[in-house]
């Protein structure tokens, strides 16, 4: 549907069009428009086309909230968006992991989706689109480069160049050319008429006839000739003196001196026939214009062009004249046949021309269909092979073109790497398992050799060996050939003991510094990723040897911690220096160092306020590039992107240390159980880079104004009591039916600690974000007993087992990994342990009600 139609579809539906969300809800999805792309700032290795999770998924709702809030009602911005939404993916509401799995592809909104659209993908083609070679694309955008600038303009243009040059130079030469002819005219018949008096002359001076005989019958001869279209154009005499001789219409004139003769009665002024006498005495000939009689009618007169020659034996001046009236007419007859013959020309090449710019908008309508069908094509081969637990690898004739993001993890490798020709001999040592997968790859890329798959041992960019399958099969597209190899790793069950990562318990405190270490001096992206490759056998491992769920959590959080210490590093390096100081914030989970090896991001950036508020824009658009960077970076890690949009990324969340305040000011002082349960997360804070001294400041601000607004903690319990325990009324394990096994998530279970954790570090001031951290100086501070200390550690500590112990094996069988665990796959001893571990979160519950609202919960 396109926006207008969107728009009217929410008028019917609600009263009411709001087309300014419509568009932002498409705002990323353009494919020509790239909104987000040249906003963010052009990135290396950056896809704007991940962006689409910000907009058409039902995550997007609360920053619409926040876009229009104020403009219209909650109510009608959750209408609009969830029928814009549903109506694009036939009445349902997609999350953001639906894109990121495949399940869907987001829609485009400026082709016409009903016609047939059939993606040709050539090797280049392919290589462009899946590097994000959009650039030049992006930056011919706009008005230069759409079809009104390259068709239609010209088009105009040369019309009215043609129009032009008609009016300002066909139509002044005809006329000037048609006057010449007059001139010319009235010379030749002035010449006429001097060969007939010249005739007299001769016979005058042959004695044939006196002078004054023949001066008469010369003047009788000129005076009867007339020409012109009504036969009244004539010719007149005088003398050198000036004299009238003769003037067929002016017979009052005959004989008068003419010396002071003007045109007094038209404002002239000209004493026309003394010029003459000056241009005959000169030139013996000569043109002037002036004003006189028109023809016969001594009541008109009018502009007139008059050519005189001398008759030098009688001291006459012959002349005659053609009025400028009708010059003009003929002009203006001919002038208005050119322009009849001209319009009709413009019209026909008007024609034309529109006959062309169809053809070419259907042409570049075509073209645009064609992107659009090339996009779609990409996302979903994107879509599919980046959901894989596979690497994948595309080739084509001899050329490899794209690698995924699972296979840049599982070898530490970047894609600009997988594309060197010597890479097979990097990756595949040679040895006697892996010649026959070598010369097989050799005879592929030469097209000698058929599909095939083959075991193979796997060199890693760190040196670490592998076992995988590595199998490849044929794939055509244009005129060219080319195959997808995949790697898969051979896994092994975690269960049956160690296989030799560590071998003492004791020894996980060396491994996990040497991972951090290793974090810290890789170079490139592919070494992080590389080393982070190690941390699931390095839990496995420490599981196995029985290591305790708080060692677990600080190995993952340390590696995570290390690893955006990394990537921000690189990423400064290719951005710049920070234009002020700043610190990069974890939140909730990350925070607290409560991660799994697969918790998703929940981060932000502070930074100092600009002394010049102009420039605040301008310094947050360099954090927002820095955290689309180094966001991007964990995501490709494994560490996924935060479902709430919780992230650096998110312009809500990369502020100033002011913004920060005032935000924390705003949340303490008006909040309420149902607005607190969408900032939990904001009150487990941690700088995790740069500087500490701006998460103090957020921090101490925090305890000021929770300490001037006692009611908040109250608010705040009512919202901790909200989560409930997974306990049915008789006190059994309250469970889900997931995909038909009858399930429990653990991470609800672990949730009433980590908020009772959370609520008394604010009444107390501890600053610390983890909750075992937490627990040990609640203990400190006599909150809590010794006794009750040791059961919450064992609660916290059993759940946190039976999780990691759910998520590795599920990794370990490259199913999809989540905190559902299935009640069946525990013993019954295992079950009882975990319902009388559930019954005793009630404790935590009974003392919050106590402490904060004066009651006993029942």
């Amino acid at each position: 549907m396109k926006i207008s139609e969107h728009a009217q579809r929410t008028e019917q539906l609600f009263g009411i069009r709001a087309e300014d969300i419509h568009k932002w809800i498409d705002g990323f999805f353009d494919h020509d428009g790239f909104d987000h792309y040249l906003r963010e700032g052009k990135l290396d290795q950056y896809d704007p086309y991940d962006h689409r999770r910000f907009r058409h998924c039902k995550e997007a709702l609360q920053e619409a909230y926040q876009e229009f809030d104020g403009k219209y009602s909650r109510q009608q911005i959750k209408n609009v968006v969830e029928t814009h939404i549903k109506d694009d993916y036939d009445g349902y509401l997609p999350s953001r992991a639906d894109f990121e799995n495949g399940t869907f592809t987001a829609k485009y909104h400026d082709a016409t989706h009903n016609e047939e659209l059939s993606a040709v993908l050539d090797a280049k083609e392919l290589a462009e689109y899946f590097d994000g070679l959009r650039d030049n694309e992006a930056n011919q955008q706009g008005f230069i480069g759409s079809f009104a600038f390259r068709i239609v303009l010209p088009t105009i243009l040369a019309i009215i160049l043609f129009v032009s040059a008609v009016a300002l130079v066909i139509i002044p030469l005809v006329e000037d050319s048609m006057m010449g002819q007059k001139q010319q005219m009235i010379k030749e018949l002035t010449s006429s008429a001097i060969s007939i008096v010249d005739s007299y002359v001769a016979r005058e001076q042959s004695g044939e006839l006196s002078l004054s005989q023949a001066q008469a019958k010369a003047a009788t001869e000129l005076k009867a000739m007339r020409y012109g279209d009504e036969n009244k154009d004539y010719f007149f005499i005088t003398d050198m003196h000036p004299r009238m001789i003769m003037h067929p219409y002016r017979k009052d004139l005959k004989g008068q001196d003419l010396t002071h003769y003007s045109d007094n009665e038209n404002k002239s002024g000209k004493h026309i026939f003394v010029e003459f006498t000056k241009l005959v005495k000169a030139n013996h000939e000569g043109y002037l214009e002036y004003l006189w009689q028109w023809k016969d009618d001594a009541n008109k007169t009018a502009p007139k062009l008059s050519y005189v020659q001398a008759v030098e034996e009688w001291q006459w001046i012959v002349g005659t004249g053609v009025y400028f009236d009708d010059v003009q007419k003929e002009i203006d007859k001919l002038e208005q046949t050119l322009f009849t013959t001209f319009f009709l020309i413009t019209l026909g090449l008007s024609a034309i021309m529109s006959y062309i710019i169809g053809q070419s908008r259907t042409i570049e309508n075509r073209k645009k269909r064609a992107e659009v069908a090339l996009h779609e094509a990409k996302d979903r081969y994107r879509a599919l092979v980046e959901s894989s637990n596979e690497g994948y690898i595309l080739e084509a004739d001899g050329d490899i073109l794209y690698s995924n993001n699972r296979l840049h993890r599982m070898l530490g490798y970047s894609d600009s790497e997988l594309q060197s020709t010597t890479i097979w001999q990097q990756l595949f040592p040679a040895n006697a398992k892996n010649t026959p997968l070598l010369q097989h790859l050799d005879g592929l890329f030469k097209h000698t050799a058929e599909p095939a798959e083959f075991e193979a041992c796997l060199s890693t960019k760190s040196g670490k060996q592998l076992d995988i399958i590595v199998s490849s099969s044929k794939i055509f597209f244009s005129e060219k050939h080319g195959h997808v190899i995949s790697f898969r790793q051979i896994t092994r069950k975690i269960y049956g003991g160690a296989y030799g990562l560590v071998k003492q318990v004791s020894d996980y405190q060396v491994l996990n510094s040497r991972v951090v270490e290793d974090i810290a001096l890789s170079d490139s992206q592919g070494g992080v990723v590389e080393t982070l490759n190690q941390l699931p056998d390095l839990i496995r491992e420490m599981i196995d040897a029985g290591s305790r769920p708080d060692n677990l959590r600080r190995a993952i959080g340390s590696a995570y911690d290390a690893a955006i210490c990394r990537f921000i590093d690189l990423s400064i390096k290719e951005l710049g220096k920070p234009p002020v100081p700043f610190s990069f914030i974890s939140f909730g989970s990350n925070a607290r160092h409560d991660m799994t090896l697969f918790s998703d991001q929940d981060n932000a950036i502070v930074f100092e306020t600009p002394k010049d508020p102009s420039k605040l824009k301008q310094t947050r658009r360099y954090f927002l590039h820095l955290a689309e960077r180094v966001c991007g970076l964990l995501n490709q890690a494994g560490y996924p992107y935060c479902d709430g949009l919780i992230m650096a990324t998110n312009h809500q969340w990369c502020l100033s240390l002011d913004e920060w305040t005032a935000n924390f000011s705003a949340w303490i002082n008006h909040a309420k159980p149902d607005s607190i349960l969408e900032l939990n997360v904001f009150f487990d804070i941690r700088a995790t880079y740069g500087k500490k001294q701006l998460v103090d400041s957020i921090q101490q601000h925090i305890q000021t104004t929770v300490q001037n607004q006692p009611q908040f903690l109250a608010t705040y319990a009512k919202n901790c009591l909200s989560y409930k325990v997974p306990l049915t009324s008789f006190k059994q394990i309250k469970t889900e039916n997931i995909d038909g096994v009858e399930s429990v998530n653990l991470k609800a279970c672990l949730r009433p600690m980590e908020i009772f954790c959370r609520i008394y570090a604010l009444k107390h001031d501890i600053r610390e974000a983890n909750t075992m951290t937490r627990l040990k100086q609640l203990a400190a501070k006599q909150e809590i007993d010794a006794m009750s200390f040791r059961e919450m550690v064992y609660i916290f500590d059993h759940i946190w087992q039976l999780r990691f112990m759910n998520q590795i094996v599920e990794y370990t069988d490259l199913r999809k990994v989540n905190d559902v665990l299935a009640l069946a796959d525990l013993t019954e001893l295992e079950q009882q342990n975990l319902r009388n571990v559930l019954k005793r979160i009630s404790l935590f519950h009974d003392k919050i009600s106590h402490d904060f609202l004066n009651a006993k919960s029942s």
